[in-house]
């Protein structure tokens, strides 16, 4: 090739090649340009059933598929701070348009503070529902030195509080309550984080994913989840080899004003339980959620043989405890023999259980807390972190 040739080549290569993408310190673009993909790290969702991203030049669309019980499917577009609105067509007309990465959030429910600290987006929360349900040290330190909303102190948000602070995105916890649509007919972007109606318990930890989207923290969530997985497989091959004959049945659930709140047979405890190495009184049952137990003879028959009964109400101490919320819950065999596990031993700076936070994002660590019940020999040593048994006297 002549030397002629060859730099118009050159030239004409260096003229198709995409310009790298410029951004500020708070991470908006400058300059921009069509065609060049502002998102250089990016996030694929392998077990989380109920939400799914879509990467665009300048833009994502996040779906949730049950955003509320009972709720139609919701889309949210991302749009990188520093470039134009997208051309969108007719599906998205009514979806929200969230600036991202976004600098003030409003959080819905306390299981999304762990996903916040992963994602560093900590600083970036103007507003919780109420401060004394929180148990995240990071979020609880930042609530003591920043100007934070709290919104929902008597039990129903407050519309005008949350309009006023005017946040980039209200993250709801998928609970459909009315005030959070009035939030959205106002102008506010509302999202749900429904990790909770996932049924699988790294489905349930893969919302930090979710999280990261808003902050463009992708590469933090990927890397936070990757440890999960790895750990929570490691957890898994040691009771592997344990066969059906020595899996204990187990009991899961808490008694309130007579009825009995189960784990259903398909939810994420249930297939804790399995991991664990145990098999569940009710894994015949085809709820995802809880059930409720109204006739306690029903659940007296069927928890006759369980040898662990986990998951039980905070509020005992001890088997006396039992006894007095019903003496037939305390002649259980579990409850006779001191296997009754609560879920409330790591507490935070302000006695909140951290379990209903870290615990959804953490599943590695309550599937070793369950295996060092269902079968200490596989975790000789082992100290638990959420759980602990009521005393026999």
């Amino acid at each position: 090739m002549s030397r002629r040739l060859a730099f118009v080549a050159v030239a004409l290569l260096t003229l198709t090649l995409p310009a790298s993408a410029a951004f500020e310190a708070n991470g908006c673009v400058t300059g921009f340009e069509p065609g060049i993909d502002y998102f250089a790290a990016k996030s694929s969702v392998d077990y989380a059933e109920n939400f799914s991203v879509a990467y665009f030049d300048h833009y994502k669309v996040v779906t949730v598929e049950r955003p509320t019980p009972g709720g139609a499917k919701e889309s949210y577009v991302l749009v990188q701070c520093g470039t134009p609105e997208p051309e969108l067509g007719p599906e998205l007309a009514k979806a929200p348009r969230i600036t991202v990465p976004v600098r003030s959030l409003f959080s819905g429910s306390t299981s999304q503070s762990p996903a916040l600290v992963a994602v560093g987006g900590v600083d970036a929360v103007t507003g919780v529902a109420r401060r004394d349900f929180i148990a995240t040290p990071e979020l609880i330190e930042h609530m003591q030195r920043a100007e934070v909303v709290e919104y929902e102190t008597s039990g129903v948000v407050n519309v005008e509080a949350v309009v006023a602070a005017a946040p980039d995105v209200f993250m709801a916890g998928g609970g459909g309550e009315p005030e959070v649509q009035r939030l959205a007919v106002a102008g506010v972007p509302v999202v749900n984080f429904a990790e909770w109606q996932e049924t699988s318990p790294l489905g349930r930890a893969e919302w930090v994913k979710f999280m990261g989207l808003f902050f463009n923290a992708e590469d933090k969530a990927n890397a936070t989840f990757a440890d999960v997985v790895e750990r929570y497989d490691t957890a898994l091959a040691l009771v592997a080899d344990v066969p059906e004959s020595d899996r204990p049945l187990v009991l899961s659930g808490q008694a309130f004003n007579g009825v009995f709140f189960a784990a259903g047979g398909q939810s994420f405890m249930a297939r804790l339980i399995h991991d664990a190495g145990g098999r569940y009184v009710f894994a015949a049952d085809t709820s995802t959620g809880s059930f409720q137990i109204r006739d306690l003879e029903r659940l007296i028959a069927a928890a006759r043989d369980a040898k662990v009964w986990i998951q039980a109400s905070i509020h005992y101490q001890t088997l006396a405890d039992i006894a007095a919320e019903d003496p037939r819950l305390a002649a259980l065999p579990a409850a006779q023999s001191g296997q009754v596990w609560i879920p409330d031993a790591l507490e935070g700076p302000n006695g909140g259980v951290q379990f209903y936070e870290l615990g959804s994002m953490r599943p590695d660590m309550v599937l070793m807390d369950l295996i060092s019940i269902l079968h200490p020999d596989k975790a000789p040593g082992y100290r638990r972190i959420f759980n602990r048994s009521i005393a026999l006297d």
